[in-house]
């Protein structure tokens, strides 16, 4: 049985309790989006855990936002070669269910040309990062590797994925005719009649900024329509509008849509020299209005020595990135567009990237991508040599050519547990990151990422979500002690021979399924990530009235209300340890909020609150507390 999810044309079976907050009006990643139903992946039963859980794991309802089935995206490159052909990488490829697939490459784009030849190119290229002129080595559509735009094209039908292409912009600096920027813009706009609505998303270029790029410095002397010899942010958003014009000029033609995307940077670069300097207020001034989305890249958690540095470092630096995106666009007065992270990955040693700890830093980056509400992501890369990729590329032929690395399994399992919506989630313990999203199908998808050295027993307290009777877990943990293990195992299955993961296929290892009764109890090893999903149903098992559930305990307090039962008003008790935001909210035994009574900015100290439910039914409810981190739920009855 596969574990896949079906997407079904259904009304949403929950509601909302908050708004949705930095998804743009106009989302060119959600206007395909539909509501998302689970299926339970096969499984066996297991005895669930004993030892008292020290960490709580809290799921609200509260929404954050839509999660974009382009999240989970992913990249070739022209020199992938013949493996694109391979049925081991189809049927891999197949089973990991990548929404989408980016081509042809990085840096190679911007010396790609997708029909095979080209007018005006030149015989040299400045080549920034060694000061010289070198020879100009054009790739082409038809070429010797053998990733041609066809086998692309033929990749993506195989495994029913989108595409994201990025088009030549280096040519429009360093074609030598007479209009290299028309040129280059009508070459991009021939290769999208020849798409032929094959594909919705384009980008217009590769980090055209860096010195290692061809066009960003190029041969004033033999440049004939007088570009400065340096590339610069406003060149750059000038050309992006003859690129997009042309481009939805043949897609209009054609009678398709497409989305193209812009460059900007994802930091503040006003203090530095060169074109970063004015990258984004030249964009976002000049060009922005010609975008469909803005596109970002960067790899996350360089520096970081150990795993649970490089993924603290990645989440965090990925959330800083997203917040001066939109601060910069607002400070710009820029559409609010949809922002792509169209190539990323790790930025550590080599021995993170191929390790079980890049698969658990993978799984923290998607979910903070869709945290942070982006649209689209492509993860970089899914097939290179010894030293990278999802795949194994080597030629030692120990292990298999193709063999799937440790974050093949990590990227596998996350979209299987991964909803339509994700949900605000507060965990205890800082070691312990948590993520959770719903199906309109009325299943909770919860993700637990423990990153540090120590195992865990993890209490999962879905407060006044409903469950059924069981729960279904899956997890991944490094086969080998340290830091980087190689090897992954999954719920217990363990790599044979020099594989880096289970020779089982990963959709033929079945979940370790655990009654539910009145608690959800989860082993979380040292370094390892579980994929939990929670079975739909109407059973309110939060352990209301549980200090423990607060993640800031100590001077923050829930009291229980008073009278309780009540008719028909109440008092309800409680002390904020630091002045800040402070939300109170009543819930009915079915998860609808039904009364906020705190909504704003408190000081730190006791607070009183009166609740007036004379126009409610009698029967149970549930009040929650939140305030920064913390999250206490209690329980209370109205008698009528």
């Amino acid at each position: 049985m596969k574990l896949r999810f079906l997407f079904a044309l259904i009304a949403l079976s929950y509601v909302a309790t908050a708004p949705v907050f930095a998804q743009t009006p106009k989302n060119c990643f959600l206007e395909d989006f539909l509501p998302k139903d689970a299926v339970i992946p096969p499984f066996e039963a297991a005895t669930k855990p004993t030892t008292t859980p020290t960490v709580t794991a809290t799921i609200s309802r509260d929404t954050i936002g839509k999660v974009s089935k382009y999240i989970f995206g992913n990249a070739i490159a022209v020199w992938c070669g013949h493996n694109l052909e391979d049925p081991v990488m189809v049927s891999q490829t197949t089973t990991l269910a990548p929404t989408l697939i980016r081509y042809p490459g990085g840096s190679w784009s911007n010396i790609f040309f997708w029909s095979g030849s080209a007018p005006n190119l030149p015989d040299t290229t400045y080549d920034a990062l060694k000061n010289v002129y070198a020879p100009f080595t054009p790739q082409y559509g038809a070429n010797n590797w053998p990733t041609t735009l066809d086998s692309y094209y033929e990749f993506r039908d195989k495994v029913g994925a989108q595409g994201l292409i990025t088009v030549n912009y280096g040519y429009a600096r360093y074609g030598r005719g007479k209009d290299p920027v028309a040129d280059a813009a009508h070459y991009a706009a021939d290769w999208v009649r020849y798409d032929g609505g094959r594909t919705k998303y384009w980008e217009i270029g590769n980090e055209n900024g860096g010195p290692w790029e061809c066009g960003y410095i190029i041969d004033t002397t033999k440049n004939q329509d007088h570009q400065p010899r340096v590339i610069t942010g406003a060149l750059y958003a000038k050309h992006f509008r003859v690129f997009a014009d042309s481009m939805r000029a043949a897609a209009m033609e054609i009678g398709v849509d497409i989305y193209i995307g812009g460059q900007i940077l994802h930091y503040d670069a006003s203090g530095e020299t060169g074109p970063n300097s004015d990258w984004n207020s030249s964009f976002f001034t000049i060009a922005a209005d010609k975008a469909d989305f803005y596109v970002m890249h960067n790899y996350f958690g360089g520096g970081a020595s150990t795993a649970s540095s490089q993924i603290t470092t990645a989440a965090s630096t990925l959330k800083q990135n997203a917040s001066f995106i939109r601060q910069d666009m607002a400070a710009h007065n820029a559409p609010n567009l949809p922002i792509a992270v169209t190539e990323w990955n790790n930025n550590g040693p080599t021995a993170m990237g191929i390790s079980a700890a890049n698969g658990m830093q993978a799984v923290t980056l998607f979910n903070e991508m869709i945290k942070n509400n982006f649209g689209m992501s492509c993860r970089w890369l899914l097939v290179t040599g010894e030293t990278g990729g999802m795949y194994y590329g080597g030629t030692s032929g120990n292990p298999p050519n193709l063999s799937p690395r440790p974050d093949y399994f990590y990227c596998y399992y996350l979209p299987q547990f991964t909803g339509d919506h994700m949900v605000r989630t507060v965990s205890s313990n800082s070691n312990i990151l948590v993520y959770a999203t719903r199906f309109s199908s009325g299943e909770t998808g919860v993700v637990l990422v423990n990153k540090s050295s120590t195992s865990y027993t993890v209490r999962v307290d879905p407060t006044t979500i409903g469950v059924g009777s069981q729960y279904y877990v899956y997890s991944l943990t490094g086969t080998d002690a340290g830091e980087f293990s190689p090897r992954v195992t999954v719920n217990g299955v363990a790599p044979t021979g020099a594989l880096f993961g289970p020779s089982i296929t990963p959709d033929n290892i079945p979940a370790k399924a655990y009654p539910i009764d009145t608690d959800i109890k989860v082993s979380s090893p040292a370094r390892s990530v579980q994929f939990i999903m929670l079975a739909k149903g109407s059973n309110i098992i939060s352990s209301v009235g549980d200090e423990a559930s607060s993640s800031t305990p100590g001077a923050f307090t829930l009291a229980q209300n008073y009278p309780n039962p009540f008719n028909p008003s109440t008092s309800i008790n409680y002390t904020l340890k630091t002045t800040g935001m402070v939300r109170l909210t009543v819930f009915d035994v079915l998860g609808r909020q039904v009364q906020v009574l705190v909504n704003g900015v408190q000081s730190a100290g006791a607070h009183q609150v009166s609740f007036d439910a004379r126009s409610l039914s009698g029967g149970m409810y549930f009040y929650r507390l939140e305030a920064g981190d913390g999250v206490i739920t209690r329980k209370m009855t109205l008698v009528k």
